[in-house]
């Protein structure tokens, strides 16, 4: 096999596998020969486009004259749409080299596919023009359309929740960590789902870890595997959730519950992408993007020594508060609305209005259980509603048993003072004899009067001072 032979079968293999479409044609637009990627992209097979002309498959600006899809600068790159077989229209950016006067009548075109790109785009400003900087505040009435869902899974105009489409929009394409804070119910799990369907590892797994919910001697085994015989009962090597996640992502919900030793394994996994598994000594490497979740006060929990700071500031990179429900008001008659029309489905019932009425009541409320515990209410009123809309009626919240707030600690001085008091109280003042105080308290009589004088302890009034035995005479 000759030296030229070898190169351009090499030349041949870098023309099939690249990463972009090639389509080399002549002078006339006719195309000679096509990459897999540019017959991927347009749904032909590569024979069916040897022969054709490019402008068949080039959305024309009706602007410009047949055959100007070479743009103005075609070194520079230029913006066209494509039909592919089945009818669809591509975005697509596309280099044009040759078949001019230069390089004679051979010319080649290079092109990319932009349709995540421009959906993303699209996406992003629907998003700003439904939800603008400065906007009038939501009207008061219940809307008589549907509830619009953005992003397919959420539903809200308000501001609050226009700022978190705005965080999710941004972030998701990066692969940068991200941490979700926020109180139960407010969605914190739906926003790291929606965060890895808008990144480029959508097409790989998203491994959801609740790390609450894992048994302290568990938890590194479930994250990083484990070894055959690295413990009693692992009877063979498992991998743990990050290899799972390789490519992915992965969810640690609740990570304010994972103990210090387990958080300095996760800080070396994300900065250096490696770990061993339990038992084992071989380094693994994994790429995971990492998205964590919490209900806790992690800076507080850093102050007191239970969180280490490092993997806080490293974890915290990109932070998204997750607005409770009670911050989001505006949102309620449309959550209300939703939830009612899944769970007549659901439930089989008739198709129910819902009067501005009932949603007046629901916008009241403070809900400490939030989106979690509206769905709860609405589904009830669902089932106990008789007439063709919810009846106020049957909104009924859950009653939460509230624990008042730990009084600050008393002094030692207060402590035995009142701890005094209380025998003083049992004993009716008395302090001397077997059923009096000091014995209660397995004190010598004189020290306890002592303490009493000097905590100025008041005694019942019906102690007599008589009842104590008098003062022993010294020694002879």
């Amino acid at each position: 096999m000759t030296d030229s032979t070898i190169e351009d079968q090499r030349t041949l293999f870098s023309f099939d596998h690249a990463p972009v479409g090639i389509v080399w044609h002549d002078a006339d637009g006719k195309i000679i020969r096509v990459n897999r990627y540019a017959a991927r992209k347009l749904e032909y097979a590569p024979e069916e486009l040897e022969g054709n002309y490019l402008y068949k498959f080039v959305v024309l600006d009706t602007q410009k004259e047949r055959g100007s899809y070479y743009g103005d600068d075609p070194g520079a790159g230029t913006l066209h749409n494509l039909f592919t077989k089945h009818g669809k229209v591509i975005p697509v950016k596309v280099l044009v080299y040759g078949a001019n006067e230069d390089h004679g009548d051979f010319g080649c075109a290079f092109f990319t596919d932009l349709s995540e790109t421009v959906r993303l785009a699209e996406m992003l400003r629907a998003f700003q023009e439904r939800y603008p900087s400065h906007g009038t505040e939501a009207d008061a009435e219940l809307p008589s359309e549907k509830p619009r869902e953005v992003f397919r899974d959420f539903i809200g105009q308000s501001r609050a929740t226009g700022e978190l489409f705005r965080l999710i929009c941004s972030v998701a394409p990066t692969p940068t960590t991200v941490l979700i804070s926020g109180e139960t119910g407010t969605g914190k799990e739906l926003v790291a789902r929606k965060i890895h369907e808008l990144s480029g590892r959508a097409a790989k797994k998203l491994v959801k870890v609740n790390c609450a919910t894992l048994p302290a001697q568990l938890v590194e085994g479930e994250l990083f595997g484990h070894e055959r015989g690295a413990f009693t009962g692992a009877h063979s090597k498992k991998p743990g959730r990050f290899e799972l996640a390789h490519g992915g992502t992965i969810f640690l919900d609740e990570i304010g519950e994972m103990s210090l030793e387990i958080q300095a394994k996760l800080l070396r996994v994300l900065q250096e992408g490696e770990f061993e598994r339990l038992g084992g000594t071989d380094t693994l490497k994994v790429d995971v993007r990492v998205i964590a979740a919490t209900n806790r006060d992690l800076p507080s929990l850093v102050r007191t020594g239970r969180f280490r700071s490092d993997l806080y500031f490293r974890l915290s990179i990109f932070p998204i508060p997750t607005p409770p429900l009670r911050e989001r008001k505006e949102d309620i008659p449309l959550l209300t609305r939703f939830f009612t029309e899944n769970f007549c489905t659901t439930l089989n019932r008739k198709h129910k209005a819902v009067p501005k009425t009932f949603t007046d009541i629901l916008k009241a409320y403070h809900w400490p259980g939030n989106v979690r515990e509206l769905q709860n209410v609405v589904e009830r009123a669902c089932i106990l509603s008789t007439d063709d809309s919810l009846d106020p009626a049957c909104i009924s919240f859950a009653s939460v048993p509230t624990v008042d707030a730990p009084d600050a600690p008393l002094s030692f001085e207060e402590n035995e003072r009142r701890y005094i008091a209380s025998i003083l109280a049992t004993t009716g003042g008395k302090v001397f004899g077997p059923d009096g105080a000091a014995a209660i308290m397995k004190l010598n009589p004189r020290t306890l009067m002592s303490k009493i004088n000097k905590l100025g302890i008041p005694r019942p009034s019906s102690t007599a001072r008589g009842q104590e035995p008098a003062p022993c005479s010294p020694m002879k």
